[in-house]
């Protein structure tokens, strides 16, 4: 253990136990929290502490996005009002433009929106590469990242790299040796969706995974097209699909999973398969409403997530944590059947666990120090008592409360300013980025 502590001192923090009034939360120089609980009386005036008083703050453990495509950011806003599979043609005809700044800068502007909005660990598919990596480790995220493939023979993203679906694959397992045992990164397979991916390319990555340890982060039962050209293609709902093909012998992170029938919700309980609800998202395209309140009796391992801006428009996970427990309520008309602090918990602790990393999620001695700071003196924050925290958190509070992150103890942004990227930098470069491609799509 390291010879000092860093101590936040707060007026209310959420632990495992739940709301804890006047407390306080060490972590050590390693990044692993010593502390948590009431404030002590002598943390102030111990020589070996830094103390940062956080009067009118609460403190919970970094939020995790557990399905987005950071660099499709410069896609905000792309065909706003049409379904699924217009949409999808809409964004694919932007990205055949893309160049590997492109996406460098879109990753770094989704990091910069996720910071600052609370979240400290994410998974992610798109184009990955070591560079790109770097890029998160740099600013101090977590993340799962899976380089995309579609097919064997096709390259996902021309204009950003020659890689076609096969050697993504084997790039994808160069990155996880490279990366393994990092605190920061862990590499899975991307292979998109069953309905780009054709069947034997699915069992090879399948293969792959059981035999080399790597998890497949992957789209299912996202649309009614989809399910619908899968049972005509294959005589098989998604996850059927994928199970004869032995995708679930494998760790799998499954994104949306809108339209999974009962058996398949079972099979994902009895197989370990994560999944990732995406509520916003979801609504916005028009995809239905993901039986939550199922997964949640079978079990599932859950994560919660915003996809990209472009099929969203924001990476505001406290957008997600509200929409996700009153959706359901409304559809149900049952106003107990998704509590606030589920979901909370599935934006932290349980999604963390999700996307592998156990040892964030949460403010217990032990864990690594992912902790975010929320501002509670605002209009919509009065009148607050500690005793109400979670009725805060899961239905006042926006990302544009958060004052404070630290990841792995390490301070990435204090008081609107970030100390690990250049914010502004970050945003000029995206806006020309996104001129430049918007210009491109027109002379199509």
């Amino acid at each position: 253990m390291s010879d000092y502590e860093t101590v936040l001192r707060a007026d209310a923090m959420l632990t495992p136990e739940g709301a804890i009034a006047d407390a306080e939360l060490a972590f050590d120089g390693s990044g692993r929290i010593t502390y948590a609980g009431s404030a002590r009386p002598d943390a102030a005036s111990a020589s070996d502490r830094v103390v940062h008083e956080l009067a009118g703050h609460v403190l919970m453990p970094g939020l995790v996005n557990g399905h987005t495509h950071s660099a499709m950011t410069l896609l905000r806003g792309v065909s706003d009002d049409e379904g699924f599979m217009p949409w999808l043609a809409a964004v694919q005809a932007l990205e055949q433009h893309l160049t590997h700044d492109d996406v460098a800068v879109g990753l770094q502007l989704a990091m910069v929106e996720m910071i600052e909005t609370g979240t400290t660990s994410f998974a992610d598919m798109y184009h990955w590469d070591a560079d790109l990596i770097e890029l998160v480790r740099s600013a101090g995220m977590r993340a799962l990242v899976a380089p995309a493939s579609f097919a064997p023979e096709t390259v996902g993203f021309p204009g950003v790299s020659p890689w076609t679906g096969a050697e993504a694959t084997d790039r994808t397992e160069a990155l996880a040796e490279r990366y393994a045992g990092d605190a920061q990164v862990r590499i899975a397979y991307g292979p998109h969706a069953p309905y780009t991916c054709p069947p034997e390319f699915l069992r090879d990555i399948a293969q792959r995974a059981v035999r080399l340890g790597i998890p497949i982060h992957t789209h299912i039962s996202e649309s009614t097209a989809e399910v619908a050209q899968i049972r005509e293609r294959y005589g098989a709902t998604p996850a059927v699909h994928l199970d004869a093909l032995g995708l679930f012998d494998a760790e799998v992170l499954a994104a949306h999973c809108v339209h999974l029938t009962d058996g398949e919700i079972e099979l994902f309980a009895r197989t370990g398969t994560a999944v990732s609800h995406n509520p916003v998202s979801n609504l916005k395209l028009g995809n239905g409403i993901a039986a939550l309140p199922e997964w949640q009796a079978a079990g599932l391992r859950i994560s919660l997530g915003t996809d990209s801006v472009a099929s969203n428009n924001t990476l505001d996970l406290f957008e997600e944590i509200k929409t996700g427990t009153i959706l359901h309520r409304g559809a149900r008309g049952d106003a107990a059947i998704v509590r606030a602090a589920d979901v909370l918990d599935i934006a932290t602790r349980r999604g963390a666990e999700a996307i592998g990393f156990p040892e964030t999620g949460a403010l217990e001695a032990g864990r690594l120090a992912d902790v975010i700071a929320l501002d509670v003196t605002g209009s919509s924050a009065i009148p607050f008592e500690a005793a109400s925290l979670v009725s805060h958190l899961g239905f006042a509070a926006t990302g544009a409360d958060v004052r404070h992150v630290f990841i792995g103890g390490r301070h990435v942004y204090a008081e609107g300013e970030h100390l690990t990227l250049d914010a502004d930098s970050i945003r000029a470069r995206a806006a020309a980025a996104r001129a430049r491609l918007s210009d491109a799509a027109r002379t199509d």
